[in-house]
């Protein structure tokens, strides 16, 4: 005995280990960073490396699933805030690659600094037009990513915007030449006897040029990429040309220049006033390109006052993007393209030497920064590299959300104190899930309907702010609604908070205590049902499971028959203790053939997604769908009523998502169809006989003329989205007697 009990704790202790520590990454760590160590891990500790060691394959899972929570924001933040008892149903670990592939195909970009390996999270916004970057992702590692972009095959090159698919052999020559292709910026073509016209050009009139001479027409053909990559870097803020010197003899002598690249200042073109550039490479011609060009405009004291004092009262209705600068500052000459690529907001810059009280009034804690100032007297701060694309996106995104700012300690007090409502995200820089909420946080408050206010408070500016309001762990957001707080435990991502906010200020989710639950749900009638999730507000695993039982509730809310709702078993533990509760979160389901609490089916289920409860509370409802069998089936055929039949098998995990669509959609059409389903694992023939060798597969039987048989194979529905099927169902009908009158 003593033995098993000292098995068991040491159980415990390797199961309580730190996946932080376990992968030896800080708590800050990115994801590139948790792969690679991940990947050291992996070929040291594999069981294939470690054949003598009996428990090296539960050891290599532990390591594995550290690796599957933390590379996953959602999972990483349930595991910060909730440790791994938050996690059930979550990765295992227990399915693996080989040695030899963790060694040969992962991570096998993170060395390349310019290449992005890119997941769900980041792989829509790494798509710049305009700009060629080159991301990777690993299709093992992200299936369901890639699943969604149609990649069945590797290795799959894509170019977006437009995901296109690239079939030329894959060397780097053609690949190169494939992707300026795809760039839309392109040289001009610049004559003697046309330049007067297109400087004149709108685009062309203030703007510098940088023009390329070509003595040859092989020069010509050997400088395509170049002329490409120039274009594109400068596109909107440089005009680019080339002349064929070869075709322009008099031009090129009046230039004072047969060969190689001139930048010539706006409006000194036609006087020959040019600077001749001599290297050869495209970044180094950028560089040397962007010392030329002008730095922002510089603020004083009294106008940057006269700035915020004409955006707060609305006097200015475009935002300013700011840069501070320090004197020690590197010459970011990479900045200067941000006016070409911002050109719908007002740019400006401040020296924080020289306007000291202000940098301080912003917590400006390094230079260089950027802040936007909006309309209203709302601003944030740029977080991320300090690239012109960038900070260009950031700027665009910040000024089209109004409703959303950055705190202080001096504006925090309104929060609770204004009577509005108000949404605050409780961030650190250093923190990779703060970092991808930010943006999604932002886009939540142009998408709410509402009138609420979003800000964000820096905690490692404002330590004592946070901790005053017991905020520990980052990030934490709560909606205060008339100052009472509700925390958001829910998916980094805008669609779930705005979800979190409409539950928050519409409940969809019945809240018991023990006058309700006796009321509701003891004295329920027959034909009523009622889903009870009993939990305890100390329970991490409860406020895991909370954003799936929410979004549960959501999909249940339009069914006349179920209920969806909740009680706190430590505030009400009589309750609890009455039902049999005696672990949290325990889901209850009381059937509809039942009267109050006399029959009652407890979840069993390993998932605690919104999918899984939905299918398993379907699964006890009344259906109005038959379930059919191959005699049955042969009856469809010959029955002149019409028929949709749902073809699936037991074990398609889609079949099971869309059965609960198969039920709803059977009683949207209750009276124009009759519903029957055919399980294709039992009735193989049929199915054949049908044609079916995909599950689900939906069939509309149109019903039998003058009681010949139809045909097995009915007419097949191609899109299986239940709103789709409601529409076009009934269309397909033929005319009724009584429907004609």
């Amino acid at each position: 005995m003593f033995w098993k009990t000292l098995v068991l704790s040491l159980l415990c202790v390797a199961l309580a280990e730190d996946f932080y520590e376990m992968l030896g990454v800080p708590r800050n760590a990115d994801v590139k960073d948790i792969r690679k160590k991940f990947k050291e891990k992996a070929l040291l500790h594999h069981p294939d490396k470690n054949t003598d060691d009996p428990e090296a394959h539960e050891k290599f899972v532990r390591i594995n699933r550290a690796y599957e929570v933390l590379k996953d924001g959602d999972l990483r933040k349930v595991y910060d805030l909730h440790g791994e008892k938050g996690l059930d149903g979550g990765s295992s670990g227990h399915q693996y690659h080989s040695w030899s592939y963790y060694r040969d195909n992962f991570g096998i970009y993170d060395e390349d600094p310019e290449i992005i390996t890119l997941n769900r999270a980041d792989f829509g916004g790494a798509e710049l037009e305009g700009v060629v970057r080159i991301g990777a992702v690993n299709c093992d590692d992200d299936y369901h990513l890639c699943s969604s972009q149609g990649v069945r095959s590797y290795p799959t090159l894509l170019s977006y915007p437009g995901k296109v698919t690239y079939t030329q052999d894959k060397t780097k020559r053609l690949l190169v030449n494939y992707m300026l292709r795809q760039v839309n910026s392109r040289a001009v073509h610049l004559t003697q006897a046309g330049l007067e016209a297109i400087l004149a050009k709108k685009k062309h009139i203030d703007k510098p040029w940088i023009v390329l001479f070509y003595e040859t027409q092989d020069e010509k053909d050997d400088s395509w990429p170049l002329q490409t990559k120039l274009s594109a870097i400068f596109d909107g803020l440089v005009s680019v040309g080339f002349v064929e010197c070869y075709r322009e003899e008099a031009f090129c002598s009046k230039m004072g220049q047969h060969t190689g690249t001139m930048f010539f200042d706006t409006g000194k073109v036609k006087s020959e006033q040019g600077t001749k550039i001599t290297s050869l490479d495209t970044q180094e011609i950028a560089k040397e390109v962007l010392v030329f060009l002008p730095e922002m405009k510089l603020l004083d004291d009294e106008t940057f006052k006269e700035i915020r004092k004409k955006l707060e009262s609305h006097e200015e209705n475009v935002s300013w993007l700011i840069q501070f600068s320090g004197d020690n500052d590197d010459d970011a000459f990479e900045i200067r393209k941000l006016p070409a690529l911002l050109p719908s907001l007002n740019l400006g810059r401040i020296k924080c030497s020289q306007m000291k009280k202000h940098c301080d009034d912003l917590y400006i804690g390094k230079t260089p920064s950027f802040m936007l100032f909006k309309p209203g007297g709302g601003y944030e701060v740029h977080h991320g590299r300090q690239l012109a694309h960038d900070i260009a996106v950031f700027a665009r995104e910040g000024a089209s959300a109004p409703n959303f700012q950055i705190l202080t300690p001096q504006k925090f007090p309104k929060v609770l104190n204004d009577g509005h409502t108000w949404f605050v995200d409780f961030y650190a820089p250093w923190c990779p899930p703060c970092m991808k909420l930010l943006p999604e946080f932002r886009k939540a408050s142009k998408l709410v309907e509402s009138p609420i206010k979003f800000g964000s408070i820096d905690c490692t500016l404002h330590q004592d702010l946070c901790t005053k309001f017991n905020i520990h762990s980052y990030p934490t957001t709560i909606l205060y609604n008339q100052s009472v707080p509700h925390e958001f435990q829910g998916y980094h991502s805008a669609e779930e908070i705005v979800a979190f906010v409409t539950d928050t200020l519409n409940p969809v989710v019945v809240e018991l205590d023990t006058e309700k639950f006796e009321k509701f749900v003891s004295k329920k009638p027959e034909g009523e049902v009622w889903v009870v999730d009993y939990f305890a507000g100390w329970c991490g695993p409860c406020r895991a499971m909370a954003p799936a039982y929410r979004k549960f509730a959501r999909m249940m809310d339009d069914h006349l028959l179920v209920n969806v709702a909740t009680i706190d078993c430590a505030k009400h533990p009589g309750v609890c203790n009455k039902q049999g509760i005696n672990s949290y979160p325990s889901v209850v389901l009381y059937p509809s053939s039942g009267l109050g609490t006399r029959r009652k089916i407890k979840y069993e289920g390993q998932s605690r997604s919104a999918e899984a409860f939905r299918q398993w509370t379907y699964s006890h409802l009344p259906s109005l769908v038959e379930e059919l069998d191959g005699a049955k089936f042969e009856r469809v055929l010959k029955s002149s009523e019409p028929w949709i039949i749902d073809f699936y098998t037991p074990w398609c995990g889609h079949c099971h998502a869309f059965a609960p669509d198969f039920e709803d959609i059977a009683i949207a059409l209750d009276g124009t169809i009759n519903a029957g389903k055919l399980n294709c694992d039992n009735y193989k023939k049929a199915c054949q006989s049908a044609g079916v060798n995909a599950y689900p597969t939906v069939y509309v039987y149109r019903g039998s003329q003058s009681h010949h048989r139809q045909n097995a194979r009915g007419l097949e529905l191609q899109s299986l989205v239940k709103e789709d099927i409601i529409n076009t169902v009934p269309r397909w009908l033929p005319k009724r007697k009584h429907d004609e009158l």
